[in-house]
């Protein structure tokens, strides 16, 4: 009798209904995800007992440390980019990558404090500025940057606020700065600016002007383990796309039911 309650206490519901030992696992995941990957990897461990260890930063933060020898199991990147140089490296499992999810961009003001632009042609984004400043994460490496530099400067407002930019390390960075008045405005996904109410969203950021925002997932090569696919597959699934969708993402791999 206690063989078989050993044996089922054994068993997970992570879906693959099988016995397994937890093997460690490292999600290195694009700081904007923070919130709904803990609650991803949380519902993951009281489901399956399996422990999930959660990193978070600037996917060229992630990307670098990985290509150093950091022990991700799983990247979770905010843009093609990282992950294709990872994958040239041989650092990533090609078939096991795709594209989890997409966000969008918008431009955020500290709560309570009126900032009268959007964005249209003739639109005039400095004189809106004031000489303050506009936070945007790192555009030399940190996705959100990258997409938020892109926008500007395609609707040529890039040289007219360059010398207002102050540039974070992180996206999530970005909107911290935003929400303690340090900077008049900012640029960061809409997903961020949902997470905390000392912000409003002034004006989203048009599509076209910037590169789709999506988050491809991959195993990292020499990392993977039964357990790193478990977790993988969980977060493609319909448990996992909730979550997202919770945190105002898009999911891409599985329908919400």
């Amino acid at each position: 009798m206690r063989i078989a309650i050993l044996f089922v206490a054994l068993l997970t519901v992570s879906g693959a209904g099988r016995a397994m030992a937890c093997d460690p696992v490292s999600i290195y995941a694009a700081a904007s995800t923070t919130d709904a990957v803990r609650d991803i990897a949380e519902a993951f461990t009281a489901e399956s007992g399996c422990e999930i260890t959660t990193v978070f930063a600037g996917s060229s933060t992630l990307a670098k440390q990985i290509e150093a020898g950091a022990p991700a199991s799983i990247f979770l990147s905010a843009n093609e980019s990282w992950m294709e140089e990872l994958a040239a490296k041989g650092l990533t499992l090609q078939n096991t990558r795709s594209d989890l999810l997409s966000n969008e961009l918008v431009l955020i003001t500290t709560k309570g404090e009126p900032f009268d632009f959007r964005f249209s042609e003739g639109a005039d984004l400095a004189a809106a500025l004031e000489g303050q400043r506009l936070a945007l994460a790192n555009p030399d490496g940190v996705p959100a940057g990258i997409y938020a530099k892109q926008a500007l400067t395609a609707m040529n407002l890039w040289d007219g606020i360059k010398k207002n930019v102050v540039f974070a390390d992180d996206v999530r960075a970005a909107l911290a700065w935003v929400a303690r008045g340090e900077a008049r405005a900012g640029i960061v996904y809409r997903t961020d600016a949902r997470i905390t109410p000392d912000v409003e969203v002034v004006a989203a950021v048009p599509a076209a002007t910037h590169d789709q925002v999506n988050y491809p997932v991959s195993l990292v090569a020499g990392r993977e383990n039964p357990t790193a696919r478990d977790f993988l597959a969980y977060l493609k699934g319909p448990s996992s796309a909730r979550i997202f969708v919770k945190y105002g993402f898009a999911p891409l791999e599985a329908p919400i039911n």
